[in-house]
């Protein structure tokens, strides 16, 4: 058993429990400040203070802001190792057979992505103050792979595509990597579950629906979950093909077909080396009466 790690959840996750935002309120503006642990309790004591007052000037009224107070590093790499080990343990294997894996600068969905600005929504100043530091601990520690154009994802699924569904186990806690058969292991809660064939394809066919707003990839208009799953459960792959084409015709844009392509080279985690997803569409006039289609 090999153990493919998702070190860009490692990174994240240890980074920000080694830190934490103070909050201060001072009402009025020069008046010795309140503190607290979130910002919603600094913003309800504002709330109780200035009852009756409609409006409320910053800097007059009252000062609200937050300090980020930081652990010592040795206690952020600490967490990342005693994290590492616990699931190594838990899964019976070592060093030896652990891989890890972060993402690069570089990133072909960038270029893809022409809807909306892939990642655009995401607050860039949220970071770990720690993250540089623990990527270089984790390429030192462990066998480690920076991708390079793609992913840590894509070189997740394509090395577990390889090794395949039984000799390997991804350790992350993204369920976009769903898409990929083979075993999971979640790398909070270490709970372990088998993703089958059938239900790996149905995962991206879901989300081809629904998009994934942590990406900032908007899928279809008025498509949630609970109406992905009412038009895809119960049904073959194919006949889910068939119901994602048609619902891309009916809700997308004029040029749905492109539109399509764009949603699902998002998507899609790669299998392959360099694989770039395509849909077939080569039956697209039949689609209304017929889903004899399939993806490949």
């Amino acid at each position: 058993m090999i153990a493919l790690f998702d070190a860009d959840i490692l990174i994240f996750r240890c980074g920000f429990a080694a830190e934490r935002n103070i909050w201060f309120l001072s009402v009025p503006a020069d008046a010795e400040p309140e503190q607290f642990s979130y910002k919603k309790e600094a913003l309800a004591r504002l709330d109780e203070l200035v009852e009756n007052q409609r409006s409320r000037v910053e800097g007059k009224d009252y000062k609200l802001w937050s300090e980020r107070y930081l652990e010592p590093l040795e206690n952020a790499l600490g967490n990342v190792k005693a994290t590492v080990r616990a699931l190594q343990e838990d899964l019976g294997v070592t060093d030896y057979d652990s891989k890890f894996f972060l993402s690069g600068k570089n990133n072909f969905r960038y270029d893809v992505a022409v809807t909306r600005p892939y990642k655009g929504n995401r607050d860039t100043d949220h970071r770990p103050s720690y993250e540089e530091d623990i990527r270089d601990f984790i390429k030192r520690t462990w066998d480690t792979t920076v991708s390079d154009g793609e992913e840590a994802d894509d070189l997740l699924g394509i090395l577990q595509c390889r090794l395949g569904p039984f000799d390997s186990v991804i350790v992350t806690a993204d369920k976009d990597l769903n898409m990929i058969p083979g075993l999971k292991c979640n790398i909070i809660s270490g709970e372990k579950y088998l993703m089958g064939d059938d239900e790996a394809m149905s995962w991206f066919y879901t989300q081809l629906l629904t998009g994934d707003s942590t990406d900032n990839i908007p899928g279809l208009p008025k498509v949630g979950k609970v109406k992905a799953q009412r038009l895809l459960d119960g049904k073959s792959l194919e006949e889910q093909w068939s119901a994602v084409v048609n619902e891309y015709m009916s809700r997308g844009p004029e040029d749905w077909e492109a539109y399509l392509k764009e949603q699902g080279q998002l998507l899609w985690i790669r299998r392959e080396t360099g694989q770039m997803w395509e849909p077939d569409l080569s039956e697209v006039s039949n689609w209304e009466d017929s889903s004899s289609a399939s993806l490949f």
